[in-house]
């Protein structure tokens, strides 16, 4: 009876977990990240997916600038702006274990927030809609979340209405 030597399967077995490990971690879905409303050739700041299927995203392309867009691809329920200059407004708070960044913009008359909180192991992110009758409703992600709304921060005036600036905007030149 012809026996391997036991250092292959081990070998074998090491190869596919390193091979894992570099694959990174999957989604639900199976995808590393998620796909979402922002096509080949733009910057994704945000991508996520509601428990409903809808995605949440915050696009950049050469052509549009910043975008917020709230649908299913194919589908675009809101985008803004939808023409003209967009008013997006960045905040951020910071302590040990806890990280929250919002971006915010009006729409019309109502006040979108994009955010990604963490505090401790817990994380939640999606879009906050508070209407001009005090009427509020959350979207939140389920799944993968792309979230690189702290690379927005140089890019868009500080929001001088959240409380999560603590009052440090700077003054406007």
């Amino acid at each position: 009876m012809n026996r391997l030597p036991q250092a292959a399967p081990r070998r074998a077995l090491l190869a596919a977990l390193i091979g894992l490990a570099l694959a990174g971690p999957a989604s639900a879905g199976g995808a590393s990240r998620p796909e979402g409303l922002c096509p080949p050739g733009e910057t994704a700041y945000f991508s996520c997916r509601t428990g409903s299927g809808a995605w949440i995203a915050l696009c950049e392309g050469a052509e549009r600038g910043l975008q917020y867009r709230f649908g299913r691809p194919g589908q675009i329920a809101l985008a803004y702006p939808a023409a003209g200059r967009p008013d997006f407004r960045y905040a951020h708070y910071f302590r040990a274990g806890v990280d929250r960044t919002e971006v915010s913009f009006r729409n019309g008359d109502a006040d979108y927030a994009v955010f990604d909180y963490t505090e401790g192991r817990q994380r939640s992110a999606g879009v906050r809609v508070l209407t001009a009758n005090g009427r509020e409703k959350t979207f939140a992600c389920r799944g993968a979340v792309l979230s690189r709304l702290g690379a927005l921060e140089a890019a868009l005036p500080c929001d001088a209405d959240s409380a999560l600036n603590l009052g440090s905007c700077p003054a406007p030149r």
